[in-house]
């Protein structure tokens, strides 16, 4: 088998300059520099940087230089290591997945109790309480990437998702699309525009929810971990209401496999209406038996509500589990709770759901 390792003929990388700059490669033999960079869900331009990080000094296989090519000629870096062949500057990917979940409010409905507001107690339309059960559908969309330069690139995605209960006899209608501008500044700076919206129709609620948002970013090489660190503003647009945010966050693929995620939203305060004003969510995953395995934990709190005069606030908390058992999904499990100073909506429930690997066409 034919494998390359840093020594004897020297290739430039002159365009992917700050993450890659130069690479030796000869006959050799070596191990897979990928192995800990890839199977983390982690942006593509930190995984590239993990990538050559780890190559650098080591023998490595062809097909880990194949790879390291292929991923910096997706950076917009055409010549990539110098090796033949090119990546489309246009790409779409579209997919298809089943949807198998338990949800626990498929028709959009109230809590079934009694709402206490002072001394007054309301009973809510029995025709109107929640239902809760199994969903199964179907999800379909594609992702893309159009190459504009060296460094800068639009990611986006569009898509959506239908799923049923055959119990309840409800539907539940998802559809979603993003757009992401990433253009390289220098020495591993990013600045990053981006917007999303995305729309949940039920049988008595629909949800809509838009934001646009601009952030600076940062690849961070340490020590054998890859940091990406971001800052940066976001505007949301909710059905009921505009608000603005701080956003922060760091990604990290650390040796071993392991990799974890931190995020922190600050809203600002918005009259008589219930909005977020502190989100924070954290994950960190590694691999058990050469399958993936991740566990997130979410926090937030909203303030701002208002009901017959009485204010309202929420704190909620979640914890998940999720390992892929198979090659073609994943089993999530976990639990979360809501917290009001309203009783009527406080609620604590467990969460499952499988999730399967996209068939791409």
């Amino acid at each position: 088998m034919i494998q390359f390792s840093l020594g004897l003929l020297l290739v430039a990388v002159n365009d992917f300059r700050g993450i890659a700059t130069q690479l030796l490669i000869v006959v050799a033999y070596g191990a897979p520099a990928y192995a800990a960079c890839l199977p983390t869900p982690t942006d593509t331009r930190l995984q590239t940087l993990c990538l050559t990080e780890q190559a650098e000094g080591k023998a490595v296989d062809l097909r880990t230089v194949q790879l390291i090519d292929f991923r910096i000629k997706q950076e917009g870096y055409a010549r990539g290591l110098g090796l033949p062949g090119a990546v489309k500057q246009h790409q779409f990917a579209p997919y298809a997945t089943p949807v198998l979940d338990y949800n626990t409010n498929i028709n959009g409905g109230n809590p079934n109790k009694t709402l206490t507001l002072g001394n007054l107690d309301f009973e809510g339309d029995p025709n109107l309480v929640r239902t809760r059960g199994i969903v199964a559908g179907v999800g379909v969309g594609a992702n893309g990437r159009s190459i504009l330069s060296a460094g800068r690139y639009i990611d986006y995605t569009i898509g959506g998702s239908w799923t049923s209960s055959a119990q309840h006899d409800q539907t539940i209608t998802r559809t979603f699309a993003s757009a992401c501008s990433k253009n390289h500044i220098e020495n591993l700076w990013y600045l990053d525009g981006c917007i999303a919206t995305n729309r949940t129709q039920r049988e008595i609620q629909t949800d809509r929810n838009s934001s646009v948002s601009l952030a600076i970013s940062k690849l961070i090489p340490n020590d054998g971990s890859y940091h990406q660190a971001s800052a940066g503003v976001r505007r949301t647009y909710d059905k009921d209401y505009e608000q603005n945010q701080l956003i922060v966050s760091v990604d990290t693929i650390r040796v071993g496999s392991v990799f974890t995620s931190f995020s922190l939203a600050l809203g600002e305060g918005v009259e008589n209406t219930l909005a977020t004003r502190q989100s924070v969510s954290a994950t960190v995953g590694t691999v058990l038996n050469q399958r993936a395995l991740r566990a997130t934990a979410n926090y937030s709190y909203s303030d701002g509500g208002k009901l017959l005069g009485v204010d309202r606030a929420d704190t909620a908390q979640s914890l998940s589990i999720t390992y892929a058992v198979h090659p073609r999904f994943s089993v999530s499990v976990g639990y979360r709770n809501t917290d009001s100073t309203i009783d009527y909506f406080d609620d604590y429930e467990p969460t499952f759901g499988i999730q399967f690997t996209p068939f791409a066409f």
